[in-house]
């Protein structure tokens, strides 16, 4: 899979640009607030729906304008594709696949499959469950169209119930409505943590082995799911019963407060390096080197699971690496179809790069070296 050319109109701060990219590694350089990780979001965009900085579609309009649009032309098996979305203020957003209308984010997903990396992805390691559970889900909506829309009903699900828990407060009838929703919840619930379960056992393999080469066997990195349902084990049934049980002992907990306290949404992936949380205990170095490892394994699951590796996009991260960690990544790289934004291609030039373009980013400009 690569992309073979995009067309911006219109986005952030590009009026009109149409670039024409190489299968190997595309650098875009230049000084900050140039509208470098802009090309990057472009492509995220089309890949997962959503920007990965901005929650607001009218943020990636340009100034002054109304609509924008971007066009991404890509060859996946051969066969080549285009994914396009329109963007107008006060209007949701717009996509085709090959022409086609696409009427849903969960029919984009899976097309244009990218795994990003950015400095603001130690987040995964420092900072909440919610981050962490973003990471997991994001990889597993891209591949699997079932889990997208399971992972969506279940967000609508526990949004409706609760709402029906902030009522209960007040009307003792409601009690039995939530007992009909739990049922629901407990479907489409179960099936997020199967498949959570069964990609952690995955990508630990791939994280453990790279890790390893990275610290030279010195560091064992371990990935567990903790679950707020107290099953003992994964079987499907087990994991409904248990998931029954702990939402009617905390219902009444639930109501007081208004959410619901069990389920996948409270769930977290924790870290360990050598039976150490990485989290509270890893060094700094330590932290890095975590994070290149699971963004390494994840594209080694993406390929794993479509027998084709997804577009790499890197966004400033080569200034956050050092020299060691920056060849290792662009070693274990070189057949993948990479974009990367920096400041500074100084980083390049030790690196032997074999297949590469050159682009300098000049206030929204793109001039081709």
């Amino acid at each position: 899979m690569h992309i073979k050319h995009i067309s911006l109109k219109n986005f952030r701060n590009y009026e009109h640009e149409e670039i024409e990219l190489n299968n190997g590694v595309n650098i875009f350089y230049g000084q900050n607030a140039q509208g470098k990780t802009n090309i990057i979001e472009s492509i995220y965009l089309l890949s997962t729906g959503k920007s990965h900085r901005s929650q607001k579609d009218s943020e990636l309009i340009r100034w002054s304008k109304e609509d924008s649009k971007i066009k991404i032309i890509y060859e996946k098996e051969n066969i080549e594709n285009n994914l396009e979305m329109y963007l107008k203020k006060n209007q949701k957003k717009a996509m085709k696949h090959n022409g086609v209308k696409l009427s849903k984010t969960g029919e984009l997903l899976g097309n244009l499959i990218t795994v990003i990396f950015s400095p603001d992805h130690m987040k995964i390691i420092k900072e909440g469950p919610a981050e962490r559970r973003r990471f997991v889900d994001i990889i597993l909506s891209q591949i699997k169209p079932g889990y997208f829309y399971s992972l969506s009903q279940y967000v609508k699900l526990v949004m409706q119930r609760n709402n029906l828990l902030l009522q209960a407060k007040s009307n003792a009838k409601i009690i039995d409505t939530i007992e009909i929703w739990d049922q629901q919840l407990i479907e489409y619930g179960t099936k997020i943590i199967k498949e959570r379960i069964e990609f952690l056992k995955l990508i630990e393999n791939y994280a453990n082995q790279i890790h390893k080469s990275i610290t030279n066997n010195k560091e064992n990195l371990k990935l567990i799911y903790k679950s707020s349902i107290d099953y003992i084990d994964h079987n499907e049934e087990h994991i409904k019963e248990i998931f029954q049980r702990d939402l009617d002992k905390f219902r009444n907990i639930d109501i007081q407060r208004g959410v619901t306290h069990k389920g996948p949404h409270r769930d977290d992936l924790l870290l360990y390096i050598n039976d150490m949380e990485v989290k509270t205990y890893g060094s700094q170095g330590q932290q890095r080197t975590t994070l290149l490892s699971l963004k390494i394994a994840e594209l080694q699951f993406m390929n794993y699971e479509t027998d084709s590796y997804p577009i790499l996009l890197l966004d400033d991260v080569f200034s956050e690496l050092d020299t060691e960690r920056q060849i290792f990544l662009m070693k274990f790289i070189k057949d993948i179809q990479t974009f990367i934004t920096c400041t500074d291609v100084e980083y390049f030039k030790n690196l032997n790069l074999e297949k590469h373009s050159l682009f300098n980013v000049i206030e929204g400009k793109i001039y081709n070296k």
